[in-house]
């Protein structure tokens, strides 16, 4: 498998999130933080194609999902994007 990268996209995270209370109903708002020396994988294929630059393409396993999993720029790998559990009341 493939997986496409775009290095000028950094991928963010949920951190934390804030309480907003509206006519007596609390809900959670995420706060969101860019990870450092994230890239944004934009799909993964069997086979690649051409791509403009500044995209490439890098080795990965078949567990990886675009919507879950980053390319981390600093060392190379494919991480999972993790968020914060939201609160529970």
């Amino acid at each position: 498998m493939k997986a496409l990268i775009d290095p000028n996209q950094p991928v963010s995270n949920i951190t934390s999130f804030v309480s907003v209370v509206e006519e007596g109903v609390t809900s959670y708002e995420p706060i969101r933080e860019d990870i450092p020396n994230s890239q944004r994988i934009c799909q993964v294929e069997d086979t690649t194609f051409e791509v403009a630059s500044p995209l490439y393409w890098i080795d990965c396993n078949n567990s990886i999902n675009a919507n879950t999993y980053y390319y981390d720029g600093s060392d190379s790998t494919i991480k999972e994007i993790v968020d914060a559990t939201p609160p529970t009341e």
